[in-house]
C-alpha cells in the first residue's frame, strides 16, 4: 500500500517545490548556531553572541506576520526575492564587521536584526501552495504533517552542518552557507510555475487586523504559545500540533490573509518559545528542574484548557473557500488548474 506521504509527493509540482523549500529553511537550520560560533570567535564573549541571536530571533517573530502580509499582497514572486536578498546581504554584513569594541558590537547586533526582520517567509508560502496543490480535504493535513516533519529534520541537521563547517573551515564559512542556501531556495522555490503565478489577494483585503480579524485565529495563536515552553521537551508533539495548527489557519484566516495567517502561527512559537526558553533556564537555577517540569507541564495543561474553551470561536466564522470566491479568485483558480 502506498505511503500517504509518497503519494502527497507525487502530486504535481510538489517535489520541485518541496525540495527547493527545503533547501532555503536549511537556511534557518543553520543560522543561529553559525550566527553565534561567528560572533563568540570574532568578539570573544558568548555574551555578545547571545544578544545577536536574540536579536534575529525577535525581529523574525515579531515581523514575520508584516512579511507575511506582504506576500499575501503583492505575490510571492514579488516578495520572497528582495527578502533573500536582504536577508543573505545582512547576513553576510555580520561577517564583515563582527568584531570586538563597542561599534563592532553595535553593528554586529543590528545586522543581526536585519535578517532576523526579512527571513523570507518560506514555509508559510509552502503551506499556502499546499492549498492549491491538494485542496481543503484530508490530504491537506497529510501535506501539513509531512511539511512539519521534513522541517523537524531541518532542525536537527542544519546545527550540525554548521557546527562541521565552523570546525573544518571557518566560522564564517557556516553564516555564509546559510545565506547562500536562502538565495539557492528561495530563488528556486519562486521559478516554480505554481509560486509564479500564485498572486495571493485572490479575495480583496481583510482590513488594518489581517487575519487577526478571525476571532478564531485569535483563539489559534495562544494556543501554541502555551505549550512554547515545552515544546522541546516533548519533541513527539511538535509535527502534530504544527500540521493541526497550520490546517487552522488555511481555514480560519480571512479572504486575502493566508500567508500572512501562517505567519501569525510562526510568530506564536517563535516568541513564546524564545521566552520559554529564558523564563526555564532561570527556573532551573533558582528552583531546579523539577519545580520547572511541573510549570511546564502546567502550561501544556493550560494550553489544553485554552483551546477547549476557543473551540466555539474556531467554528464561529466559517472562511471555507472564501479564498476562492469573487472574480480575482477564479481567476486565479483558473491559472492554478492549467498549471495543474
Amino acid at each position: 500500500m502506498q505511503s500517504p506521504y509518497v503519494a502527497i509527493l507525487r502530486t504535481p509540482h510538489a517535489r520541485p517545490l518541496v525540495l527547493a523549500s527545503l533547501v532555503g529553511r536549511l537556511s534557518s537550520g543553520m543560522g543561529p548556531l553559525a550566527l553565534v560560533l561567528l560572533v563568540q570567535d570574532a568578539t570573544g564573549s558568548f555574551a555578545y553572541a547571545g544578544a545577536a541571536s536574540a536579536a534575529t530571533l525577535l525581529t523574525n517573530g515579531l515581523l514575520a506576520p508584516v512579511r507575511g502580509r506582504l506576500v499575501d499582497r503583492f505575490g510571492q514572486r514579488r516578495c520572497l526575492p528582495p527578502l533573500a536578498l536582504a536577508f543573505a546581504g545582512a547576513l553576510a554584513g555580520v561577517v564583515l564587521v563582527a568584531g570586538p569594541g563597542p561599534a563592532g558590537v553595535a553593528a554586529t547586533v543590528a545586522l543581526a536584526a536585519a535578517a532576523g526582520a526579512t527571513v523570507p517567509p518560506l514555509t508559510a508560502s509552502m503551506r499556502v501552495l499546499w492549498v492549491s496543490l491538494v485542496g481543503r480535504g484530508p490530504e491537506l493535513q497529510t501535506a501539513y504533517a509531512l511539511d512539519a516533519v521534513l522541517e523537524e529534520v531541518l532542525y536537527v541537521v542544519g546545527p550540525l552542518l554548521a557546527g562541521a563547517l565552523a570546525a573544518a573551515v571557518d566560522p564564517a564559512a557556516g553564516l555564509l552557507t546559510a545565506a547562500g542556501l536562502a538565495l539557492v531556495g528561495t530563488f528556486g522555490f519562486v521559478v516554480s510555475p505554481l509560486s509564479w503565478t500564485w498572486s495571493g489577494s485572490q479575495a480583496g483585503r481583510a482590513g488594518w487586523a489581517g487575519a487577526m480579524a478571525s476571532g478564531g485565529m485569535r483563539t489559534l495563536a495562544p494556543t501554541p504559545a502555551a505549550v512554547g515552553v515545552v515544546i522541546a521537551l516533548v519533541g513527539l508533539v511538535t509535527a502534530p500540533l504544527e500540521s493541526a495548527a497550520f490546517v487552522l489557519a488555511a481555514e480560519l484566516a480571512p479572504p486575502g490573509t493566508m500567508t500572512e495567517s501562517a505567519t501569525w502561527v510562526t510568530t506564536a512559537m517563535n516568541v513564546t518559545a524564545a521566552a520559554g526558553m529564558t523564563l526555564a533556564g532561570a527556573m532551573v537555577d533558582r528552583a531546579g528542574v523539577p519545580p520547572t517540569m511541573a510549570i511546564a507541564w502546567g502550561c501544556t495543561a493550560a494550553a489544553l484548557l485554552v483551546a477547549l474553551a476557543g473551540r466555539a470561536s474556531l467554528g464561529a466564522e466559517r472562511y471555507r473557500g472564501k479564498h476562492e470566491v469573487g472574480h480575482a479568485g477564479t481567476r486565479q483558480a483558473g491559472r492554478i488548474r492549467r498549471i495543474l
